[in-house]
């Protein structure tokens, strides 16, 4: 697809916007304004996340995937459009933190860019062209994005920052002179459309389609691939790994990432480069290149970098073992296995395939109430069963009488109850140790009512959160005073798991904005383990600035690993840490 820079008054791609958020029904303006009239939306739609068009601030591939949505508008008169703010939210509206894009400075977040499909009739015929209705922020919040009529086809693109997926919430805002245009909270599944035909007599133009990255069909020439590192599979959203000229190609940014790298996508003189940076290692590949530089040196490659189905590939063993990693490779019919090991722990026979996955956990004894008799059984999210856990059945008419029972090897209790006339009520928690600490959380039980003594009841618990809390401490006090003013939405905070997790899962790699949380600002619900953590500013209008970290100790770094220590207070849901950022 060809793009053109819109330097006239853009007429029809905000409006498509405005309409998408009032065709879906539920649409109301901000509070006290009556939404535009006359606005009509055909279809609002995540199309794909494979495209790489807009960058942070300007409309420039910078190696992050895109959202690419698509959005129809019908408009029945002249409408001016200020801004367009595309919001991730959770299922009722309310702002998740993961992600803002936008048309200006009227809020925080990254470009969202809008590009209008046009019809163009000369005399040879009737052509399309894709214009670019905003190709970086407007510095000037009263500047609008332009006035708009009539029948509209856009592609919105907005960088992905980890959250654009088909299970996430959008909301989708269109500020007008004339009011706000609020969506409801839209969850996309598949392209959703709305509304009428327009009956116009000139058709709208079928959207131009979206190439589609075929799964591939494990053969001996073109085996299914799984990654494995130090021992934990990776997972590969977009594109999977691929064998070619007999080396491994992964998508970069996956790599790179995972073995601590910070990534860089630049394009000069018409070249791209794919480029990580770690603790004073600079690891650069050319797209299309068989020379790589290292440190400032050139490194001859069997196979280069290269963008396939519109993804970029490296070369995964040059740039695992060119970061101290040891690789090895085994096949096993159509199905090849990767590992990537510390130099030193790598194993002597590698294990052809990936461990088999365990038998599934048979589902517990349904129980029976009986009078004076409370019983149930005691498991984690995945099912399987908690032994010598303390379950207690409190007297609900006197104050702290409990009565205790303990979990067997299957994760069942029962407890006697005596036959008084009262009820009871029930809770249970759970420690588990964790590297010479020990964490306290409650159990959910699954029915937490009270019930008479008489009738007794079945008491289920599951463990199913064991979640911990970050505060984060900017230090810009050295800032260049011509950034803008720090936000802690601004702030972009990614833990991957420095080993399992408390619950002893692999866990994932998290990515969180900052913002409030309970008694200061920083990220939660963060599931207790051992993290490396980095840290991104992006402020409007400026690329991504990468940040020094630092835990207590006060020593800062591109990276720094940490544990959650004690609750604030004497709650056990608030297991805290601490960070502190700065810009180098």
């Amino acid at each position: 697809m060809t793009l053109k820079f819109n330097k006239r008054k853009q007429t029809s791609a905000i409006t498509f916007l405005l309409a998408g958020c009032l065709g879906f029904g539920s649409i109301a303006g901000a509070f006290g304004e009556t939404p535009p009239a006359s606005v009509q939306i055909k279809e609002f739609s995540l199309l794909d996340t494979s495209s790489d068009i807009v960058g942070a601030a300007d409309f420039t591939p910078e190696g992050n995937k895109d959202g690419h949505f698509k959005l129809r508008l019908s408009l029945a008169q002249n409408t001016v459009i200020n801004s367009v703010v595309l919001r991730s939210t959770d299922a009722y509206g309310k702002d998740n933190y993961q992600g803002v894009w936008r048309t200006n400075h009227v809020t925080t977040g990254w470009l969202l860019g809008i590009v209008q499909d046009k019809t163009v009739t000369s005399s040879s015929g009737t052509s399309h062209e894709s214009i670019i209705i905003n190709p970086g922020f407007r510095k000037d919040v009263k500047e609008p994005v332009g006035e708009f009529e009539g029948e509209l086809n856009l592609d919105l693109y907005a960088t992905d920052n980890g959250t654009i997926k088909e299970t996430q919430f959008y909301v989708l805002e269109i500020l007008t002179p004339q009011g706000t245009v609020v969506s409801k909270p839209i969850k996309y599944k598949s392209p959703m459309t709305t509304g009428e035909s327009t009956g116009s007599t000139s058709p709208t133009p079928p959207p131009i389609p979206t190439p589609q990255i075929p799964t591939p069909v494990p053969t001996s020439d073109n085996p299914l691939i799984h990654v494995l590192f130090n021992g934990q599979e990776l997972q590969f959203d977009q594109v999977s790994p691929v064998l070619k000229d007999g080396s491994t190609l992964v998508p970069f940014r996956k790599l790179f990432e995972t073995l601590g790298f910070e990534v860089q996508w630049k394009e000069t003189d018409g070249s791209q480069k794919a480029i990580g940076i770690k603790d004073g290692l600079r690891i650069e590949l050319t797209i299309n290149s068989t020379t790589a530089i290292v440190n400032g040196k050139n490194v001859s490659l069997d196979v280069p970098a290269q963008i396939l189905n519109g993804s970029t590939l490296v070369p995964l063993r040059f740039v695992a073992e060119n970061s101290g990693y040891k690789v090895s490779y085994s096949r096993n019919g159509s199905e090849a296995t990767v590992r990537i090991d510390a130099a030193d722990e790598a194993p002597n026979t590698p294990t052809p395939t990936p461990s088999p996955s365990p038998a599934p956990i048979p589902d517990p004894v349904i129980e029976v109430a009986e009078p004076y008799v409370v019983k149930g059984y005691v498991r984690d999210a995945k099912g399987q069963p908690l032994p010598d856990i303390v379950v207690f059945a409190d007297n609900t008419m006197l104050y702290d009488s409990n009565i205790l029972g303990v979990t067997d090897e299957s994760g069942h209790y029962q407890i006697e109850l005596p036959q008084i006339a009262t009820s009871w009520h029930m809770g249970a928690d759970i420690t588990k140790s964790f590297n010479e600490m020990d964490y306290t959380f409650h159990l959910n039980v699954d029915k937490d009512l009270p019930f008479s003594g008489s009738t007794g009841a079945v008491r289920n618990f599951t463990w199913s959160k064991f979640d911990g809390m970050i505060y984060i401490y900017p230090n810009f006090t050295s800032s260049d005073d011509s950034l803008p003013e720090f936000d802690m939405s601004d702030l972009e905070i990614t833990l991957t798991p420095a080993g399992p997790l408390l619950d002893g899962s692999a866990g994932r790699t998290i990515t969180k904005r900052g913002g409030p949380i309970s008694n200061g600002a920083g990220i939660d619900q963060i599931p207790i383990g051992r993290y490396k953590a980095t840290a991104r500013w992006v402020p409007e209008g400026h690329a991504p600035i990468s940040l020094q970290i630092s835990d207590s100790t006060g020593k800062y770094a591109a990276t720094v690993e940490f544990e959650f220590g004690p609750p604030v207070g004497v709650s056990t849901t608030n297991y805290l840490a601490e960070l502190n950022v700065k810009i180098p």
